[in-house]
């Protein structure tokens, strides 16, 4: 830290420095990083949020800031674990991930037999199993999505993008003095934060899209029938560091109308104002008004992500 900054320093390289006020987080992808203490006790002073990876870019874990209460109404609804709200809250936020999980099956421009007519009929698992047979059909690959002990470069690349948001989610959640131990689908566990997993998943289907992009920007493409030597060594020209980079600007350079106005947003300040909904919805009892992210909504900006 120096001056309100963030100072950046790596040996032979010029030093980069950055408003300690700009870092919403931190993702360590090396293990070279070191903080002073003062450093880090700065930056989870201003709400910043520390994601840490192992060698191989797996995410392994958070160094946050400490709950605390914003909103005394939103706190003392969500204590009490209303189920009819949190039943309204958890339906509108899995039907908005299922309708961004079509949403990029259309943009895509896969075959598939789910019909826009039908989409509030589908449940969570059995749109699942149809989008993800598709979704990866579509990248010329035949596998399943795999979550933890991922051995594909596509889940791996998935689940890195999927930690990013999830860390912006909670850093959001802890700003907006929800407490992140209590959720309103996925179970409390041991050193769990469900409120985190529960609202991170209509934002999935925005890294799906991200990684499809990414795919046609470099054409890695290859034909769906390719054998499984000839996959494996599709899997060895995909430059992680670059999916990072990708990953990131996307970030900043997609971003989400308003429906309500001409306003639009970077998708992580889409991030902040759809968990500001939320907290909104636990003080208000309204679900209503909730700014779930909706990748229809969605543009890239004209600078083009390199």
């Amino acid at each position: 830290m120096d001056r309100g900054f963030l100072v950046c320093k790596t040996e032979g390289q010029e030093e980069k420095r950055i408003p300690l006020a700009d870092v919403r987080a931190l993702v360590l992808t090396v293990p070279q990083v070191s903080f002073s203490n003062h450093c880090l006790a700065r930056l989870l002073e201003q709400d910043s949020i520390v994601l840490h990876c192992s060698e191989d870019y797996k995410p392994i874990g958070w160094t946050v800031p400490m709950d605390r209460v914003i909103r005394k109404a939103a706190f003392e609804n969500q204590i009490k674990q209303d189920q009819q709200l949190e039943k309204a809250l958890w339906e509108r936020v899995i039907k908005q991930k299922i309708q961004n999980q079509f949403t990029v099956l259309e943009i895509i421009g896969c075959e598939h037999k789910i019909t826009a007519e039908k989409l509030d009929l589908i449940d969570e698992a059995t749109m699942a199993r149809k989008y993800w047979n598709n979704f990866f059909g579509s990248l010329g690959k035949v596998q399943n999505r795999e979550r933890k002990g991922a051995n594909s470069i596509e889940n791996k690349a998935l689940n890195y993008g999927y930690a990013v948001l999830t860390t912006l989610v909670h850093r959001a959640i802890l700003i907006h003095g929800l407490l992140p131990s209590l959720g309103i689908h996925h179970e409390n566990r041991y050193r769990n934060t469900p409120l985190v997993w529960d609202l991170v998943e209509p934002l999935r289907p925005f890294v799906d899209l991200f990684l499809f992009k990414w795919y046609e920007k470099n054409n890695f493409f290859i034909d769906e029938d390719a054998s499984l030597e000839d996959q494996m060594e599709d899997d060895e020209i995909f430059d992680f560091k670059e999916w990072i980079v990708f990953m990131t600007q996307n970030l900043r350079f997609c971003r989400l109308k308003d429906t309500n106005s001409k306003h639009t947003a970077k998708l992580m300040d889409a991030v902040d104002d759809y968990i500001m909904s939320i907290s909104k919805a636990f003080e208000e009892f309204e679900t209503l008004k909730c700014k779930l992210p909706d990748l229809k909504q969605a543009y890239f900006h004209a600078e083009k992500v390199e």
